[in-house]
């Protein structure tokens, strides 16, 4: 974890409580793990440099970099005619781009820490891609990461290749399912259990139905309610990585040695954006370090259907304005809904409440005149 910007670490100097290792895929490491993070951003460069320093380094495995013998990033130029021909161009890059990330990370890490790779399941070709990684960098990499949807066969997947497997869960609920359908006949392969917090998480998150995105619930009683199932299953010594809201150690203090919880790992997500081995922008690495309370965005407009977390910016906010500009109608008079309103250039009549239809006209003199 090379390469910090000094304004990371501006804090005043307080008293921290010893970190200790922790045995995690059958080898003591410290309890800090790098979080895998979306396409070729966390890559071999930094995976291996957190590694270095005798944690864990993830890089992701979703549609990863490939370098020329110059060292230039190849670009992904797609040729096939069909979509079937262009989605197994876009395995094989995935899986040459993830070979090369492996092998970089082993280099820079040079035997210490771990490297572990991080993919999304619900990725298409996700299980050829993991395989053919695996297969194509064998021994380079010690563990694999997988969320986005219930990976089931992940368990498979790390057995067959020796390697341990880190499933990413938001909830006990979740990772019980997966236990019971699978896990439990491959138990000496889980290396620990990531639990990514639905409220604190960046990126797209595990809500539920029954959990509110407006109220966000306390980590630690979910964490310790998956420990306890942990414990039934026999898993008391598996480590749970913290994942979501990890910038200072200071302020888990009552996680760290916490006999309640059991080994705990700690994930950073954000923080190693802003390292030197980091491949974003300036502008970037700036932006996230002038960050102030109400920056971060918890919002429901991604494609995926999932609530995603995201920095702020024109976009969200156009979105956000818009998102506060709807109203239900219907096509035909029900209930309330009785005041027609023309959308279109053929004005097609729909029905709206009376009182949206003075909202929309308020909306229409601020300027909104396109339904």
């Amino acid at each position: 974890m090379t390469g910090v910007s000094p304004a990371c670490d501006d804090r005043s100097t307080t008293e921290l409580k010893a970190i200790n290792p922790i045995r995690m895929g059958g080898v003591e490491v410290l309890p800090v793990v790098e979080g895998g993070k979306g396409v070729a951003v966390s890559n071999g460069a930094t995976c291996g440099g957190w590694a270095t320093g005798g944690g864990v380094g993830t890089f992701s495995a979703v549609n990863a970099d490939s370098y020329d013998a110059d060292g230039t990033v190849i670009r992904q130029v797609y040729h096939g005619r069909t979509r079937r021909d262009r989605h197994e161009e876009l395995v094989a890059y995935g899986i040459s781009g993830g070979i090369a990330q492996a092998r970089e990370a082993h280099e820079r890490a040079g035997g210490v820490g771990r490297i572990h790779m991080n993919i999304l399941w619900e990725m298409g070709g996700a299980e050829r891609v993991a395989r053919g990684i695996l297969e194509g960098a064998k021994g380079l990499i010690n563990g694999i990461t997988c969320g986005a949807g219930m990976p089931y066969r992940l368990a498979d997947i790390a057995r067959d290749f020796g390697v341990h497997y880190y499933p990413i869960i938001s909830s006990a609920r979740a990772f019980n399912a997966l236990w019971k359908r699978a896990y439990s006949k491959t138990r000496e392969w889980l290396g620990g259990v990531v639990y990514e917090d639905p409220w604190l998480a960046g990126g797209h998150n595990g809500l539920s139905n029954s959990e509110d995105p407006r109220k966000p619930e306390d980590p630690f009683p979910r964490v310790l309610k998956l420990r306890q199932q942990m414990r039934e299953f026999g898993l008391g010594d598996v480590p749970i990585i913290m994942a979501g809201g990890v910038w200072w150690l200071e302020e888990w203090e009552d996680w760290i040695d916490n006999p309640d919880l059991g080994p705990v790992a700690f994930q950073f997500g954000t923080r190693p954006l802003l390292t030197t081995e980091s491949p974003i922008s300036d502008a970037w690495k700036e932006r996230l370090l002038t960050l102030k309370r109400g920056d971060v965005l918890l919002q429901p407009f991604s494609p995926t259907g999932f609530y995603s977390s995201a920095v702020r910016n024109e976009f969200l906010h156009e979105l956000e304005e818009r998102n506060e500009r709807q109203v239900a109608y219907t096509s035909e008079p029900v209930g309330d809904h009785i005041a027609e309103y023309g959308v279109g250039p053929r004005k097609r009549v729909v029905y709206l409440t009376p009182h949206d239809l003075a909202r929309v006209r308020h909306w229409e003199v601020e300027g909104h005149v396109e339904a």
